[in-house]
């Protein structure tokens, strides 16, 4: 989902932090928020930082223009009597270093 403004998209393998720290003021001044991305079904217990869910997640954070992402939201889930099995859901902040280019202005 795409919050703020609308970056230009970089290459699908570009290069990407992950930020697992507290979000906090040095990171607002820093970056801009350019969106959120969430993957849920994970596999039970899945760590946000996975390779598996990190693969996923490259091509969709490089498509919103984005430079770090925060692993902003992680729960893993347990339906006890259920034929669902346990799972993992997370959620992802992108961010974009500020200056890094402005919001693409469309007129119409």
């Amino acid at each position: 989902m795409r919050t703020g403004g609308v970056f230009p998209a970089k290459p699908a393998d570009c290069p990407l932090e992950l930020n697992s720290a507290a979000l906090d003021s040095t990171t607002t001044t820093l970056f801009d928020m350019v969106g959120f991305i969430q993957i849920t079904d994970a596999d039970a217990n899945e760590p946000p930082n996975s390779p598996r869910l990190l693969a996923l997640l490259k091509p969709q954070a490089c498509a919103l223009g984005g430079d770090v992402i925060h692993a902003g939201m992680s729960a893993n889930y347990t339906y006890p009597g259920s034929l669902h099995g346990d799972d993992s859901q997370h959620i992802y902040m992108v961010l974009r270093k500020k200056g890094d280019g402005a919001p693409a202005v469309q007129k119409f």
